[in-house]
């Protein structure tokens, strides 16, 4: 009889989300050397065993909801092809979505080219967030690594995946309050969407993506910590002053965007003994207007995002409605209850966070590209995500559109950029004071 693994409630959360987008994280490295195919095999191999989730089928029955472990070979996850167009092959891989009843719910392909290999990874978000997504591709390397060495002591961690560990590094009286927090925070009725075209049965998936540029990264990083200001609060603010000037909103308007918040943060080790799930909760930006400059825009975004990280309970709002739904009804009940009380963000932003290249090399291959990106959106929403990886920022809009969509993200991207050489502009005079 087939091993049944029970649906955590991100699992749930996550097959709702396909209402709006492919549920989908991908992940491409650009190596300057060629990946050890047969080693790679053996560490997919140990890697899929120990998380059993990984080779599942989900059934989403009407009562409750659960996995079932399917029998897989390793060429239903491994695709090794000789690349004559090294992106066309990319995009044709990262660009797949993988049904939930498949046997394997995740799918990696090494494209070789010129001596380089080019590895890329999607997986089904109903099986980890972008934080476990990160941790995934270490541990890879870090086995991959171990195996060229003659090391057989493989490891990854396989832990529970259950929401509850959120509360795990919160005393009793945080816990019971954090239990409580029912406040549903998605009701900001923020309706200020991103301008992209009508829906076609005609869209297709595009990822859309853009490297800021070592230089200009450097320089508004610089200028950030003179100023004791996180990268990511800068990002919010290039990107909430780039939304107001491409959407035409007016200067005076109030605009909402929901922030993704790693909840590890609030688990004991930061995670590192839980299984492979999601833990990702969100907070809101809110800004009472565009402001006149840029220094303005990041004025706002710091008085919203600080209340926040001031918050000791930072993205655990709304996590014990959800539970109670799932609780109280069945499944089929809980997924109409929900979609009548969540509102999907129209927009948002994801940072995934730094790309560690010491830690992602494969042997004598060291990655020298790449970016992390989530699931796949439907008109009319919109997250852009970001990662960075030796000095740089990858920005990308995950989207089915069509090839005006594509510009109009470009031309947003230009707007960022040119947001970000204003405040470095702008502010120049800081780095010389100091």
């Amino acid at each position: 009889m087939a091993e049944i693994i029970k649906a955590e409630m991100w699992d749930k959360m996550q097959y709702l989300f396909r209402n709006y987008y492919d549920r989908m994280v991908h992940c491409v490295q650009y190596y300057d050397g060629l990946i050890d195919i047969k080693v790679l095999r053996n560490v997919l191999v140990f890697l899929t065993e120990k998380v059993p989730v990984l080779h599942s089928s989900f059934h989403g029955n009407v009562i409750e909801p659960y996995w079932t472990v399917e029998n897989y070979t390793v060429d239903d996850i491994l695709t090794v092809k000789e690349s004559t167009d090294l992106e066309a092959d990319i995009n044709a891989f990262i660009y797949q979505c993988i049904p939930v009843e498949s046997n394997v719910q995740y799918r990696m392909a090494v494209f070789n080219k010129d001596g380089k290999s080019t590895l890329c990874m999607i997986v089904n978000h109903m099986c980890m967030d972008g934080g476990d997504f990160k941790y995934f591709m270490k541990k890879l390397a870090e086995n991959y690594n171990k195996l060229l060495d003659g090391d057989h002591s493989l490891s990854i961690k396989t832990g529970s995946r259950s929401y509850d560990a959120v509360y795990s590094k919160l005393t009793p009286e945080e816990e019971k309050i954090a239990r409580g927090l029912y406040k549903n925070i998605s009701q900001v009725k923020d309706e200020h969407y991103f301008p992209l075209t009508q829906p076609s049965p005609y869209d297709a998936t595009r990822i859309v993506r853009r490297k800021v540029g070592k230089e200009l990264f450097a320089s508004f990083r610089k200028i950030g910590k003179v100023l004791g200001v996180t990268v990511n609060d800068l990002m919010l603010a290039f990107y909430v002053r780039s939304l107001y000037e491409i959407g035409m909103f007016k200067d005076d308007e109030r605009l909402t965007i929901p922030c993704m918040v790693d909840l590890r943060r609030h688990i004991v080790d930061g995670g590192a003994e839980t299984g492979l799930t999601n833990h990702t909760g969100f907070m809101q930006c809110s800004v009472a207007c565009k402001g006149e400059t840029i220094n303005d825009t990041l004025v706002e975004v710091l008085r919203s995002v600080r209340k926040s990280k001031d918050d000791p309970y930072m993205g655990l709002y709304s996590l014990p409605l959800l539970k109670l739904a799932y609780t109280i009804f069945p499944f089929v009940v809980s997924e109409q209850a929900i979609k009548i009380g969540y509102l999907n963000p129209l927009i948002g932003m994801s940072n995934i966070g730094v790309m560690d290249d010491r830690a992602l090399a494969l042997g004598d291959a060291n990655i020298i590209d790449g970016f992390m990106t989530g699931a796949v959106k439907y008109k009319p929403y919109m997250q852009l995500a970001l990662t960075s990886l030796l000095g740089d920022i990858t920005m990308t809009i995950a989207i089915r559109g069509n090839d005006e969509d594509e510009r109009i993200v470009n031309r947003f991207f230009d707007m960022i950029i040119a947001n970000m050489n204003e405040f470095v502009r702008l502010n120049a005079h800081r780095l010389e004071a100091k």
